[in-house]
């Protein structure tokens, strides 16, 4: 049997939450309060997703499990509640394949929980709702499941910690007020941990379940899941002035499906407006929503987004997995498998490497000019990782796999072109790099058709240009080079919205055609590229499998 060490509430004490790591089990984690523990792991292969549970108890004998979850996914978060405080606890993480049901379980594990004495008890000792947490360097601790009518949480006092203890806060259940499940406006460190939170029946849109508001001031959000359902909600938002920020190993999910405007402000699951840095986001699910999943603007030294697991529903258009628009920014080891757009780059410095994107999109909702009425539903090519503007400079996608499917229509959508690789460098200068990726364009139409924007037809591209037609680089640069990559498509492997004037670079890539699904009718190795990019792929050293130019 292996002990597993709790985390406490220090970053660094985190690591230390971490057990041997085998098979399925990876990147393991658990936080255990007085009465009760999350924990949280990853499959060992990018790929792959599965159901799971937790079996636990306080003897070997493990005679009790977490609901299992419905949702095949490739990170797992489980809430244990209900339990004796200062007692050890047994437990076996179990994974569950979608198709066979065959279960692998982990090793044996314990945990333990203590109590804490000095901490104030919620709400035996604080009155509210809403509780102000106000007494400098304390930890609070909720003992019992909480209703609001506004406000659920204020922290005002610095350095304080909020400790949810598993319980579930329930927050504008009645009130015409923008409001917030836990509000952080204090100096010093703000720490929220371990339990759920949910919006009521009633209360102003653009409510929020977590929220830091102007504060640049160092925060750690853990062990949160949250439920949203009103008009314009955030499952946690830090509206300003964003630094020193930890958010990890969290269960975000929003059931939100109305905003005011797809332009701004939008709605993410996690938004991040930064201006102090040391900024990082890691081991979270993120659920739904209808517009962004992750949402990092402003600028700061050291942002890291790296091991989510987001499956977001773009409802609105330009609703992305990942906007990032942070220069220098470094996302990593994320898994998206979204139906909606994967990653949208418009900042200098960029670095996307080791993601996994496995993507299908439909016609979405757009106001166009901003929030004007009634919606209207339009088709656009789906972008798996998307380079735009005049900003996206010296960026570097490296070993990433991004596929998209254009599937036949259903009872429920029709579904959108394919371009896992979408480039819009308006500087010529630019010198992005795209190196070692896989991107995969198919559709499962036979026949194609291009049509314009907000009717984008039935095709796939492995590689699309929209825009580039602002000339020639300076000698020794290029706006974009693609080199040793993998375009897989059974319809094109490059497209255009216009004609490419500037200068990219196409080299030693590998260009396949697909055979499942079966070719288009009109499949072809370039659409509407013009001729200088077309001698400059046919001169770039690129096999071709399948297809020839």
């Amino acid at each position: 049997m292996k002990a597993l060490a709790c985390c406490c509430f220090a970053a660094s004490a985190i690591a230390a939450g971490l057990a041997a790591e085998t098979g399925p089990f990876q990147r393991q984690w658990v936080h255990a309060s007085e009465t009760s523990a999350a924990i949280y792991w990853q499959l060992d292969d990018i790929r792959r997703e599965a159901l799971s549970y937790v079996e636990y108890g306080a003897t070997e004998d493990l005679t009790q499990k977490t609901p299992a979850t419905t949702d095949p996914r490739w990170a797992h978060f489980h809430r244990l509640r209900g339990l004796e405080t200062g007692a050890t606890y047994h437990y076996r993480m179990v994974v569950v394949d979608p198709e066979t049901k065959a279960e692998t379980k982990s090793d044996l594990l314990t945990f333990s929980t203590q109590k804490k004495a000095d901490a104030i008890r919620v709400p035996q000792e604080v009155k509210g709702p809403p509780f102000t947490l106000d007494k400098p360097g304390a930890t609070y601790i909720l003992t019992r499941d909480v209703t609001a009518d506004g406000n659920a949480f204020i922290i005002t006092g610095s350095d304080v910690t909020l400790d949810l203890d598993g319980h579930t806060v329930v927050f504008g259940n009645n009130t015409d007020e923008q409001v917030s499940g836990i509000l952080a406006k204090n100096t010093g460190k703000a720490t929220v941990c371990n339990g759920h939170v949910v919006q009521g029946a009633r209360c102003k849109a653009y409510s929020t379940a977590v929220e830091s508001r102007w504060r640049p001031q160092p925060t750690e959000i853990f062990g949160i899941s949250t439920d949203l359902h009103l008009p314009n909600a955030y499952p946690v938002k830090f509206l300003g002035k964003a630094a020193n920020v930890r958010v990890h190993h969290n269960l975000l999910a929003s059931r939100v499906t109305e905003i005011e405007s797809r332009h701004y402000p939008g709605n993410d699951l996690l938004r991040l407006d930064i201006s102090g840095g040391n900024i990082e986001v890691s081991d979270n699910l993120f659920t739904q929503g209808c517009h962004i999943g992750i949402r990092l603007a402003g600028e700061g030294p050291n942002v890291e987004v790296h091991h989510n697991d987001i499956r977001h529903h773009q409802l609105y258009v330009n609703g992305y997995a990942l906007a990032c628009s942070c220069p220098g920014l470094k996302v990593h080891h994320n898994r998206v498998t979204s139906s909606g757009r994967g990653a949208h780059l418009t900042a200098e410095g960029i670095e996307f490497a080791d993601n996994h994107l496995d993507l299908v999109g439909h016609p979405d909702l757009d106001d166009m000019p901003a929030k004007s009425r009634p919606f209207k539903t339009i088709a656009v090519e789906l972008h798996g990782i998307k380079l735009e503007g005049d900003k996206v400079r010296n960026c570097k996608i490296m070993g990433n796999h991004c596929r998209i499917v254009q599937k036949l229509p259903d009872a429920q959508w029709r579904y959108v072109p394919a371009t896992p690789l979408n480039i819009a460098c308006y500087d010529p200068n630019a010198m992005n790099e795209i190196v070692g990726n896989t991107f995969v364009a198919l559709t499962e139409h036979r026949e194609t058709r291009h049509g314009g924007y907000g009717d984008s037809g039935e095709w796939a591209a492995s590689v699309y240009f929209v825009g580039m037609d602002r000339g020639q680089a300076e000698p020794g640069k290029w706006s974009a080079w693609l080199h040793d990559n993998r375009f897989i498509s059974n319809d094109l492997f490059l497209g255009a919205q216009t004609p490419v004037n500037m200068t990219v670079r196409v080299e030693k890539n590998t260009f396949v055609l697909a055979a499942e699904p079966a070719p288009t009718g009109s499949h072809a190795p370039f659409w509407r590229i013009g001729p200088a990019l077309e001698a400059a792929v046919k001169a770039g050293g690129n096999l071709f499998e399948g297809m020839r130019p």
